[in-house]
C-alpha cells in the first residue's frame, strides 16, 4: 500500500506540473483521474483481502489434514500385532577345555584338549496383562545328553545340528496370586541345586506351584511335578542276585515317570537377606537301570546283552525314592552381593549293587559365591564341594562337569565383565571317584575350562 500511494503521489505531481504549464487547467479531468485511481485501489485491496482469506483457508486445511494423519498414525501399531510383548534373548559360549588324568593303568588318557561352543537362543511371547506366557528355546548339543548344551570343535569342519531346547506354556492368573502352572519342556522350575540338576537339563511335563504372600517377610510354597523319562521302554527284569547265575533279561515296555514333591518357605528377615528352605520328593517309576563298565565308566540305560562278566560291578536300580533338603541364603556385605547353599539328598529305592557299590545312598554339596555378572567391570568367584555317591540320584541328570554320580570334589570359577554383554570365565574342577576301580587306583581328573561368553 505504501508503494502505491507513492506512485499516485508522484502521478498527482505530474498531472499538477503538466497542469501548471498548461493554459486552461482541466480540474473536471483531474478530478476523474483521481477517482480511477481511488476505484483501482478499493480493488486492488479487495482482491488482496480474499487472497489472504484464501490463504488462511488453505492453511487451517492443511493443519487438519496433519492432524488427522497423527491421530491415524497414534492408532496405528508401528509393527503387527503379534509382534507386541514379543522378547528375543540369547547367548553364545566360546569355550576351551583341557582334561587331564592321573592314576594307575591311565597311560593312554593323559590329557584331552577341546574346544566347544554353546549357542542358544530364543522368543518368549505374553498375553491377558502377563498373566499367559509362551516361549520356545533353540540351542546347540546332542539330543541324547540333556546335561549339556556344548558342542565340540569335530571333523573335517562338519555341520553342527540345533536342538529345540524349550517349548512351554505358563499361566499365572491374577485372580490368585501365587499359582504358577507350566506345561511343556521347561527349565527347572523347583528350588535345586546342581547335585542333582545340571543347569541345561529341561524336563518335560506338568508343574504346578502355590506361593502366596503370607506377609513382607515370609512367603511359603509348595508344589507339585509331573515329568515323562521314557516312553514305551524296555524295562529289564531278572538279574535281582549279583553273581546268583541269574543272567538272563526279561523284558516289558513300560513309561518310565518322574514325580516331583516340594515345599518350603522363602524368608527375608533383614533388607538384601534372602533365606529359602525347600524338602523334595522324588519319586521315580520304572527308570532305566544304570551300570558301571570295566573302564570305570557309568552307563545309562538298558544294556543290550547282560554286562555280567563284562563288568567289574553293577547296579541296578529299579525305582529312585530321593529325599531332598536345600537351604539357600543371600545377603549383602561390603556392598557385595554374596550367596551360599547347602543341599543333600538320601536315596531310599530299592538298589541291588555288587560289591563295593552298596550303600552309596548318599550325597551332599555346599558353596559360596561373592559377586554377580550383570554389568561392565562385575566380577564373581564361587567354590563348591560335592560328594555324590553312586547310587543317590540318577548320574545322568546332575553335573556332568563335574562327572555325574559317584564323584566326589572340588570346584573354584571366576568371571569378569569386559562389557555390559560380554563375560570373561574360568573354572578349574578336582575330582576323584568315590567307589569302583577307578577309586581303587586314585585316578583324578582335573578340568580347566575357559570361557568368552556374549549375551544378547
Amino acid at each position: 500500500m505504501k508503494r502505491i500511494s507513492t506512485w499516485l503521489a508522484a502521478g498527482m505531481l505530474l498531472v499538477c506540473g503538466a497542469s501548471a504549464g498548461a493554459d486552461e487547467p482541466d480540474l473536471a479531468e483531474l478530478k476523474t483521474t483521481i477517482e480511477a485511481l481511488r476505484a483501482k485501489l478499493r480493488d486492488q485491496g479487495n482482491r488482496l483481502a480474499e487472497l489472504e482469506d484464501q490463504q488462511a483457508a488453505q492453511n487451517a486445511s492443511l493443519a487438519e489434514i496433519a492432524k488427522d494423519m497423527a491421530d491415524s498414525a497414534a492408532t496405528q501399531p508401528s509393527c503387527p500385532g503379534w509382534l507386541d510383548d514379543l522378547k528375543f534373548y540369547g547367548d553364545l559360549r566360546l569355550r576351551w577345555q583341557s582334561d587331564c588324568f592321573s592314576g594307575e593303568d591311565r597311560s593312554n588318557r593323559k590329557r584331552r584338549n577341546r574346544a566347544r561352543y554353546r549357542l542358544r537362543f530364543g522368543v518368549t511371547k505374553t498375553w491377558l496383562d502377563e498373566q499367559v506366557e509362551v516361549g520356545f528355546r533353540l540351542a546347540s548339543g546332542s539330543s541324547s545328553d540333556p546335561t549339556s548344551t556344548n558342542q565340540t570343535f569335530e571333523a573335517n569342519f562338519e555341520e553342527h545340528d540345533v536342538w529345540i531346547d524349550r517349548a512351554y506354556a505358563k499361566y499365572e492368573p491374577k485372580f490368585l496370586p501365587g499359582l504358577t502352572a507350566i506345561a511343556g519342556k521347561m527349565g527347572t522350575p523347583f528350588v535345586h541345586t546342581n547335585l542333582i540338576w545340571d543347569s541345561d537339563v529341561n524336563p518335560e511335563g506338568v508343574w504346578v506351584q502355590y506361593k502366596p504372600a503370607c506377609s513382607e517377610t515370609c512367603s511359603p510354597f509348595v508344589s507339585v511335578g509331573a515329568w515323562s523319562l521314557s516312553e514305551r521302554v524296555a524295562r529289564p527284569n531278572g538279574l535281582d542276585d549279583i553273581g546268583g547265575g541269574d543272567t538272563a533279561f526279561d523284558t516289558e515296555l513300560v513309561d518310565a515317570t518322574l514325580m516331583t514333591y516340594q515345599a518350603g518357605i522363602e524368608w527375608r528377615p533383614a533388607k538384601d537377606v534372602k533365606w529359602t528352605n525347600a524338602v523334595t520328593y522324588y519319586e521315580y517309576e520304572d527308570y532305566e537301570q544304570t551300570y558301571t563298565n570295566a573302564g570305570g565308566n557309568t552307563v545309562y540305560g538298558v544294556p543290550v546283552t547282560s554286562p555280567l562278566g563284562a563288568t567289574d560291578s553293577y547296579s541296578r536300580i529299579s525305582d529312585f525314592r530321593m529325599i531332598n533338603l536345600t537351604s539357600m541364603i543371600q545377603w549383602r556385605m561390603c556392598n557385595l552381593p554374596w550367596k551360599a547353599y547347602v543341599d543333600y539328598v538320601h536315596n531310599c529305592g530299592d538298589v541291588v549293587a555288587s560289591e563295593g557299590f552298596r550303600d552309596q545312598d548318599d550325597g551332599y554339596a555346599f558353596g559360596l559365591k561373592v559377586g554377580k555378572n550383570k554389568k561392565k567391570g562385575d566380577w564373581s568367584l564361587g567354590y563348591k564341594y560335592a560328594w555324590i555317591e553312586a547310587n543317590c540320584t540318577p548320574g545322568g541328570f546332575n553335573d556332568s562337569d563335574f562327572g555325574g554320580s559317584n564323584r566326589k570334589g572340588h570346584v573354584l570359577s571366576g568371571a569378569y565383565n569386559l562389557t555390559d554383554f560380554l563375560t570373561l570365565g574360568a573354572a578349574l574342577f578336582v575330582t576323584e571317584p568315590i567307589a569302583g576301580a577307578d577309586a581303587d587306583n586314585g585316578y583324578t581328573d582335573v578340568t580347566t575350562m575357559f570361557d568368552l561368553i556374549w549375551k544378547f
